[in-house]
């Protein structure tokens, strides 16, 4: 899933503010990305940094899909039934993902790396221009499922039914580090702050007495920073952006996207453009919004059953979007919309 430049923090403070307080702030680069912290209260810069520091080196040891040496690299090598001892964070990945794949009704599957590959996606570059076969498409398929990924729990074990199988981590351990980072945070008695990590945000308190933290949801463009098409107020919640507007081709008149539906194996032929999605965690943010992309408009409801509030733009005409929302988003903009 692309990232980064969908969201923007817009430091903004309404006008019921007295003063505007010190905020402090890090940032640097992770998971091939960003992240950019921001807080409001005094806590020990130096301790907070060497902290994340060292969640951010575990979480590549166990998750990364570029580090060779990684956890989850060294899974994806794994031949069929040969069994690797894991960490117990690497088990609740899986358990996590495996309640994502039942819960959409398999639109979001992070073993859909071969099928994305035939697409010409894999790897974060296009390497083929036009659509594979259907006997590549059922091929690669085959490869693919949660159902074929086994593990032992007491044991901290796992392994795969069949040899090809792999994991791809892109879709969720962003959001799933700013909800590790915000807990570190925590830990350091701050309750005021501002998380943004590869685009995934976690907002907590406030950035003053009544100034919520304000963040803005891009308006799609193939360019960066083209505009904002919604500002919110936020506190106390996760927000994520997934879009499908930078990574395609177009093979005979026809858009084909790099969100790829891992029911069919095919790019999505609906014309929504982005999915935000805001809610009570970054690792169910981040991941809801790939499913969403998936989904379409189908998936408005199933946010409304489980608690989510969920934006799509639906592009109608080129530069055109028309916003279509759940019940609990319409509700949420209401109040918490910000008219810049």
């Amino acid at each position: 899933m692309f990232r980064g430049f969908f969201l923007f923090t817009l430091f903004l403070f309404s006008a019921c503010s007295d003063r505007t307080p010190q905020i402090h702030s890090l940032n640097g680069e992770v998971f091939g990305s960003y992240y950019i912290v921001k807080w409001v209260g005094e806590a020990d810069r130096t301790l907070v940094q060497e902290q994340l520091n060292q969640l951010f080196k575990e979480m590549n040891d166990e998750f990364s899909n570029y580090q060779k040496d990684s956890m989850v690299s060294s899974f994806n090598n794994l031949k069929a039934n040969e069994k690797m001892k894991v960490s117990p964070r690497f088990i609740e990945m899986l358990e996590f993902c495996k309640k994502m794949n039942q819960l959409t009704g398999g639109a979001f599957d992070p073993t859909l790396r071969p099928v994305i590959k035939i697409w010409g996606f894999g790897g974060g570059s296009q390497k083929v221009k036009k659509s594979p076969s259907e006997e590549e498409i059922k091929t690669a398929l085959t490869k693919t499922g949660i159902r074929n990924i086994q593990w032992d729990t007491k044991k901290n074990e796992v392994w795969k039914l069949i040899d090809e199988v792999e994991i791809d981590t892109n879709a969720f351990v962003p959001g799933w580090a700013a909800d590790l980072m915000g807990a570190i945070l925590e830990e350091n008695k701050l309750k005021n702050y501002m998380i943004d990590i590869s685009g995934e945000f976690l907002v907590k308190g406030e950035k003053g007495i009544n100034s919520p933290w304000i963040i803005g949801i891009e308006r799609p463009s193939r360019e960066k920073g083209k505009g904002i098409q919604v500002a919110l107020k936020m506190r106390d919640k996760s927000i994520a952006t997934s879009g499908n507007y930078r990574q395609f081709f177009t093979e005979n008149g026809v858009r084909r996207s790099h969100i790829i539906d891992p029911r069919t194996g095919r790019p999505v032929e609906h014309q929504i453009a982005s999915a935000t999605v805001i809610g009570p965690s970054a690792l169910e943010t981040d991941s809801w919004g790939t499913a969403f992309m998936v989904l379409g408009n189908e998936g408005l409801e199933i946010a409304e059953q489980h608690g989510l509030k969920v934006l799509l733009l639906e592009a109608v005409r080129p530069g055109e979007y028309r916003e279509l929302s759940n019940k609990a988003m319409k509700d949420y903009l209401k109040v918490n919309q910000v008219h810049l």
